[in-house]
């Protein structure tokens, strides 16, 4: 089982990149945080003007709770912003906002890679709370020499993983998505100007790399789980 181990090394240098790539949008936040927009349009009325040029009316604008945890939750059609986002007049704020207010534009015009990533989030919610019990299950029937379960059991935990990689897989395209939709509709509606957008683009392009260096993480982990299939096997 050493490999298994040594592997499980292998993933550090993925989980160190995530959280320097997450430092980097901290900063990149908090840099533009502090340069206000020209034009003083804050967030909500930001996303208002946005929606309505799209021809939305059905998305209300919410404050959440956290330190950018905005989302957009199509079940309830609401674009949540955090309390750092809400109702500022910040280039980074705005950028974020804008950037939600895509999820919901998408959302509204039937984006396919989108409605994906919805339909595998559901699927993935109930799976991921069989994954552990699974990955029990196929651990303790190998010890008790079931070895042909323990490798059936093993192989349903990768099967699972392997839609959680999916999800990342699936994001990445849908955030830049939501982000140059961001950028082009800041502009487009005399919210920043061309100097201004500047900024919002390099938060955004910040956060992007999280949803790079998610995808790189899920790669390590699911070689993991091949290679704890593999060595079973082997065993």
């Amino acid at each position: 089982m050493e490999l298994y181990y040594i592997l499980g090394i292998l993933i550090l240098p993925g989980i160190i990149y995530a959280s320097i790539v997450q430092g980097r949008v901290n900063n990149a936040f908090n840099t533009y945080k502090s340069l206000k927009s020209v034009n003083g349009i804050t967030t909500a009325e930001a996303c208002k003007r946005i929606l309505q040029s799209a021809g939305i009316s059905d998305v209300k604008i919410t404050s959440t709770k956290g330190h950018l945890t905005d989302h957009y939750n199509p079940k309830t059609k609401t674009v949540n912003l955090s309390e750092s986002v809400y109702n500022s007049t910040s280039i980074s704020a705005l950028g974020v906002a804008a950037h939600e207010v895509g999820h919901a534009i998408q959302h509204a015009q039937g984006y396919k890679p989108l409605k994906l990533r919805n339909a595998l989030i559901v699927v993935n919610n109930f799976c991921s709370n069989l994954f552990w019990i699974v990955i029990i299950a196929s651990f303790f029937l190998s010890i008790f020499s079931y070895f042909y379960f323990g490798i059936v059991f093993l192989g349903v935990a990768f099967i699972i993983y392997l839609l959680s990689f999916l999800i990342s897989i699936v994001t990445y395209p849908v955030e830049k998505d939501a982000s140059k939709r961001a950028l082009d509709l800041l502009v487009k509606n005399n919210i920043l100007d061309s100097t201004e957008v500047k900024g919002a683009e390099v938060v955004l392009k910040a956060a992007a790399q999280t949803y790079l260096a998610g995808i790189i993480v899920s790669v390590l982990y699911l070689l993991r789980v091949v290679f704890a299939f593999l060595l079973l096997r082997r065993d």
